[in-house]
């Protein structure tokens, strides 16, 4: 108990320091430590986040030094890192770690990776970590005519003797390139090779930071969060959407988040049974 409150309902764990994991739980903690000094049976120092990472540093498709400024700069605003730990095992009232430590929670964030359709481990074809094996054409080596892209693919890529991540911004492209592969497979055409260089990662943790690589350029801070949320509103399809969704942001900049005190209070009701039942003697009376 803390002030009165179960721990278990004030603490929240997040499962994966990746990008999910670790977006999340820093608007998760801003939400709630803004949200604390509306409720006066409750301080700052009760609220528990924690972050709980296998690695030994968050973000770690930034780099080590980005993931480290992350890390500094969340736990700076109270955020509690668990990392090189796994989550091996959630309760309904606490998440119980790989050091042997047991979290009272029940609020507990997920993002520790995804897993495939069942269907391609099924598949007769060459897998790399559960992943579809394609050549340079996103084409499956020993079925020709078939092609995969996308999460389920492992496309080399010649630059780095690594798979491209599974991304969006390679999906993308890459149908792009399986488009144009069948058709000239179709018409007897030229076949183009899957070649593409990441354009940058970025990530947001909370009170305008963010940190960023940008065509191989590290940034961080303001200019970094300005920059996710500038790329990604660029992404958004229709000009009144932008425009919605840039007034809206707008306005978080000069005010606090909207909150809503929700209560569970129901009304006294008397069920249909009593009702009959009351009625029956109300009628034997008379």
């Amino acid at each position: 108990m803390c002030g009165g409150v179960p721990t278990e309902l004030i603490n929240v764990v997040a499962a994966g320091g990746g990008f999910a994991g670790t977006e999340t739980i820093a608007g998760v903690n801003d939400f709630l430590r803004e949200s604390i000094r509306f409720y006066p049976h409750l301080t700052e120092d009760l609220v528990r986040v924690v972050l709980v990472h296998p690695g030994d540093v968050i973000l770690p498709e930034l780099g080590p030094k980005l993931g480290a400024y992350a890390q500094k700069k969340l736990a700076e605003r109270g955020v509690e890192i668990r990392v090189d730990t796994k989550v091996v095992q959630v309760e309904d009232d606490a998440v119980e770690l790989s050091d042997g430590s047991r979290i009272p929670a029940q609020t507990v964030i997920w993002t520790a990776g995804t897993s495939l359709n069942p269907l391609v481990a099924k598949l007769p074809c060459k897998l790399d970590h559960g992943r579809i094996v394609t050549d340079e054409y996103l084409e499956l080596p020993d079925w020709p005519g078939v092609w995969a892209l996308g999460d389920c693919a492992s496309v080399l890529d010649r630059k780095t003797g690594r798979p491209y991540p599974p991304t969006a911004q390679h999906a993308v492209r890459q149908g792009k390139t399986v488009a144009k592969n069948v058709y000239a497979a179709v018409r007897g055409g030229t076949k183009k090779p899957f070649s593409f260089s990441t354009l940058g990662l970025l990530a947001a943790i909370g009170r305008r930071t963010g940190v960023a690589n940008i065509l191989g350029v590290n940034f961080s801070g303001f200019i970094a969060w300005f920059l996710w949320r500038t790329i990604y509103l660029s992404k958004l399809p229709r000009f009144e959407k932008k425009v919605r969704v840039a007034l809206d942001w707008t306005l978080d900049l000069l005010f606090t988040k909207d909150l809503v005190h929700f209560l569970d209070l129901r009304p006294p009701t008397v069920s249909h049974a009593e009702e009959e039942a009351h009625s029956s003697l109300v009628a034997s009376r008379r």
